[in-house]
């Protein structure tokens, strides 16, 4: 048995092991055995084929989608022009924008620019709104409210000038946007002024053609007359620099009828209560130093149905409301309509 297992390992035993001694030998001899036995077990290595694999088949790429075509692009919105319809004939608004006057978010407009929703427009600095013509709604709504100026302010966004508007509102919480003054009051008169960011309500509020009724509380020295009553009503000739298109010109004119009458209650007697429907400059000052009178407080309590409701002491302010907000937008759309009714110079609206 050992001799078979010796001829299928294929091996031999080394001449040494006979000579070994009988101890070593039964060792070794076992070990051979233990080696022999392990080699029968292997199984046969395997058999090496001549033919390879053909190689696994990639899937065919997918087809090239073509790209879409190209759509034209829309036209831009309204002309830079035209933002400022509601305040300035199609000419005036052509020269303001070729003399650099007109900005689209910060940077001088070139003539027959167009505007995207979302654009800012200024002239001079001043915030247009020109999103209502387009259709847009407004990229941030505009801030309106009133405020009880206090004698002293001066009505001016200029912060180098001390005793500026602006630093006497203070901190508005909420609003970011530049605010600007509807019209003015002189430094020595107090009572309801307007402030806004919309651009379009300040001149349509402040055009002659408008003819809001603007009230105020007058104490005159000394006590007028009913005859000086009656010559302020029926009106008085005085020259005022008139500004239009950023021209001004010397106008020569007898102020509108309006109502000047005597406040009967009170303690002051020589209280006066003026409404006026223009708005000259210092137009009731100068209205009484023609009849001989010098005024002593200026206060305004009313402007275009707006009141000093909501502002109780000087220095006050207050957001208008919804009502008196629709009163300056109706304003607006009036001088919009106002402007187009003239048809200055063949200035029509055409895109």
């Amino acid at each position: 048995m050992f001799a078979a297992l010796l001829r299928r390992g294929g091996r031999a035993l080394p001449a040494l092991a006979v000579k070994l001694p009988p101890p070593a030998l039964t060792c070794h001899t076992m070990l051979a055995k233990h080696a022999i036995l392990c080699l029968a077990l292997l199984p046969p290595p395997p058999a090496v084929s001549l033919h390879t694999s053909p190689p696994l088949a990639l899937p065919p790429p997918a087809p090239r989608r073509a790209p879409p075509p190209r759509l034209a692009e829309p036209p831009r919105g309204i002309r830079v022009n035209k933002a400022l319809r509601a305040t300035h004939s199609r000419r005036a608004a052509d020269q303001l924008v070729a003399a650099g006057r007109v900005c689209i978010n910060g940077l001088p407009a070139p003539p027959g620019a167009r505007l995207c929703p979302g654009d800012t427009v200024t002239l001079d600095g001043a915030h247009v709104a020109w999103e209502r013509l387009n259709g847009e709604p407004a990229a941030a709504p505009f801030v309106y409210l009133k405020m009880w100026k206090p004698r002293g302010v001066i009505c001016t966004t200029d912060a180098r000038k001390h005793g500026n508007v602006i630093a006497a509102l203070g901190t508005l919480p909420g609003v970011r946007d530049r605010i600007f003054p509807v019209g003015r009051l002189d430094v020595d008169s107090s009572g309801l002024l307007l402030l806004t960011s919309d651009g379009s309500i300040v001149n349509a509020l402040l055009r002659a053609s408008e003819r809001k009724s603007k009230e105020y509380v007058v104490t005159t020295s000394p006590r007028a007359t009913d005859r000086q009553l009656q010559r302020m009503a029926r009106g008085v000739v005085l020259t005022t620099l008139a500004q239009r298109d950023g021209k001004a010109k010397a106008r020569t004119a007898r102020t509108r009828p309006c109502v000047v009458e005597r406040i009967e209650t009170g303690y002051d007697p020589a209280r006066l209560r003026f409404v006026l429907q223009e708005g000259r400059n210092r137009q009731i000052r100068r209205m009484c130093e023609a009849c001989g009178l010098s005024v002593l407080k200026l206060h305004r309590v009313g402007f275009a149905g707006i009141t000093l409701q909501g502002c109780r002491r000087p220095g006050d302010w207050a957001f208008l409301t919804d009502e008196e907000v629709a009163i300056c937008r109706r304003a607006a759309e009036a001088a919009a309509a106002d402007r187009d009714d003239a048809g200055e110079e063949s200035d029509e609206w055409r895109e």
